[in-house]
């Protein structure tokens, strides 16, 4: 069988693989034919190879697992660095198959190229994967391809890639199952894990206000999480990608924290004595540009499956439990339940708190009634968004506003690329999640900004009739970086139209790629825009231009303050932007001093 053939059999039979995202290209001729004429796998076919990593990367995302993006040598490696880059940071397991010249031609030495389009791809993307390689023996290459899906999907899981020549790709070989073994776990491990938990268990016995900060880390078991939670009446924030982890109507969850978080979990941090990370990186934009003012009443314990984030320890982080959050809940929870059955352990007042925190109307004084504005939309759009749904967004305001504002209810997700944050990731994104499972409506949430950068696909949306709902958030440029730099500068550059960087006009570009369209501009025009989106008479791409206040204020969020000559100082998560009077920081002392009293 020739080796392309055997490869996308392999995927489908042995992994499940259904769908593969691709551009076609001369360096990859054999690994195209034989994708795209397999009858158990979609060739997904897009316009940009960008947009074919990051399809790959929301397909991840959404499904949990393996995302299978097959590319073409040279620019077509190098074009989806960003996709690969952004999966690696947020842990998502993608196999990427690249296409290379044949080996006769692969440059030697310090010879910078050879063959047509030939780039060395394996040397840059090794930093950013968890397995990088060349086949150079057909025989070996199902081994090769066993052993990179199991880094791939093993913890901390992220991206991998494989590049094989042309001469390697029409080779022919003996259609067997491969040799490859995985290694299993050493049992000491769990046993150092157990020791950690218990010392763990001994300091919830000791708090009086813990929090527990849910990541993306654990997904796949976080109603082990939320069920711990609600035993004992502890506190739930979420990071941004961990967000739909928790239905928003749950009495448990707070928010979700840091620079563009809400104001409620930033506070209940500051006053928590005992905060306990599952699965949640502590990044910049989750603690602040001062990590040293992050959680200054609290110890901090982090679980993570990934030991390089130990290196935080000392640092702002007290202690840290090497571990998966599967392996970790079930210690915790018979570990807990031999606490309680001596002590009674439960923290339902600081609990009444932080429900106080998040019931109180912070953030309101800023709206314009008018004009339409991205947290009025948002809201609208939670209250009317279709079971099931996935909400994909771009980044900028379609991220922020989104993330802070949008209610989610079980079984809804809200997909981003949150740690590398790529201009572009949203609209090729959402086909990932699209195809992920065309059953479920797929809702795109991006900026006029962000889908310039990745256009070209509304051509795909098209053609392949995906029944995707697209809001293009319209506020002539860059609303973030216009905010940033009249704070910073006092002037523009190269962020809105004045500064000669402009967007068209998206009604025309809808109708130019054949789509339906539709404008509003007025706060009273979003009821019915979104009747017109959702009501089900429409099947198929839709298009909904929403123009806001192009200086629309950000809020609430943490501002960071500068002196004359420009050096940044970084401000507290807790006091937010705008900020809280004299009177509205005396109400919350008050407050805080009646319900805590009895703790």
């Amino acid at each position: 069988m020739r080796l392309a053939d055997a490869i996308i059999k392999y995927l489908h039979d042995k992994y499940g693989v259904k769908v593969v995202f691709t551009v076609t290209g001369g360096g990859a001729m054999y690994l195209n034919d034989a994708f795209g004429s397999f009858s158990g796998v979609q060739a997904i076919a897009m316009h940009h190879e960008q947009s074919v990593s990051m399809a790959a990367e929301g397909y991840a995302r959404a499904s949990n697992g393996l995302a299978v993006c097959q590319l073409t040598t040279g620019p077509g490696g190098t074009n989806a660095v960003s996709g690969c880059l952004g999966a690696w940071i947020d842990s998502e397991p993608i196999l990427f198959i690249s296409g290379q010249v044949e080996t006769f031609s692969i440059a030697a030495g310090s010879t910078r190229q050879s063959g047509v389009q030939e780039v060395d791809i394996i040397s840059i993307v090794k930093p950013f994967t968890k397995y990088s390689t060349s086949i150079s023996n057909p025989h070996k290459a199902l081994e090769i391809i066993d052993e990179a899906i199991h880094k791939a999907l093993s913890p901390r899981r992220g991206p991998v890639w494989i590049d094989i020549p042309m001469d390697i790709q029409n080779a022919s070989i003996d259609y067997v199952n491969s040799s490859f073994m995985a290694i299993n776990k050493d049992r000491r491990n769990t046993d150092i894990t157990k020791l950690k938990v218990s010392k763990l268990v001994k300091k919830i016995q000791k708090s009086k206000r813990p929090v527990i900060l849910l990541g993306n880390g654990s997904r796949g078991v976080a109603d082990l999480v939320i069920e711990f939670c609600k035993k004992y009446s502890i506190p739930i924030i979420t990071s941004w990608n961990g967000k739909d982890l928790v239905s928003s109507n749950n009495p448990l969850l707070v928010g979700s924290a840091g620079q563009f978080g809400d104001r409620a979990s930033n506070i209940l941090i500051n006053d928590a004595d005992l905060i306990v990370g599952l699965g949640y990186r502590f990044s910049v934009p989750q603690v602040g540009y001062d990590p040293s003012t992050y959680a200054v009443n609290a110890e901090i314990v982090s679980v993570d499956v990934d030991e390089e984030e130990a290196k935080k320890c000392g640092y702002f982080i007290d202690n840290f439990i090497v571990s998966s959050i599967e392996e970790f809940m079930p210690i915790l929870n018979l570990q807990m339940n031999n606490a309680s059955n001596k002590t009674s352990i439960n923290f339902a007042i600081w609990l009444n708190w932080a429900h106080y925190l998040k019931n109180r109307q912070f953030d309101t004084s800023t709206r314009d009634i008018e004009n339409i504005d991205s947290f009025d939309f948002t809201a609208k759009l939670s209250a009317i968004l279709p079971h099931n749904s996935r909400v994909v967004t771009d980044m900028g305001t379609s991220f922020t506003c989104t993330h802070q504002y949008l209610k989610l209810r079980e079984g809804q997700r809200l997909i981003t690329s949150s740690g590398l944050a790529a201009m572009g990731f949203g609209l090729p994104g959402a086909i990932g999640v699209y195809y992920q499972d065309p059953e479920k409506l797929t809702i795109l949430i991006t900026g006029d900004g962000g889908l310039m950068f990745n256009l070209q696909e509304l051509q795909s949306v098209k053609t392949l009739d995906m029944n995707m709902k697209i809001i293009i958030y319209e506020n002539q440029g860059y609303l973030t970086m216009k905010h940033m730099q009249m704070a910073r500068f006092k002037r523009l550059v190269s962020s809105d139209p004045s500064t000669k960087i402009e967007c068209p006009d998206f009604m025309k570009i809808a109708s130019a790629f054949g789509i339906k369209s539709l404008e509003i501009f007025n706060h009273n025009e979003i009821d019915a825009a979104l009747s017109w989106m959702f009501d089900g008479a429409c099947v198929g791409p839709q298009i909904l231009v929403v123009h806001l206040e192009p200086w629309q204020e950000l809020t609430p969020r943490v501002q960071t303050r500068s002196d004359d000559a420009g050096k940044l100082f970084p401000s507290v998560l807790h006091q937010m932007y705008p900020y809280l009077t004299k009177g509205e920081e005396d109400e919350l002392k008050l407050a805080k001093q009646k319900i805590l009293n009895a703790i």
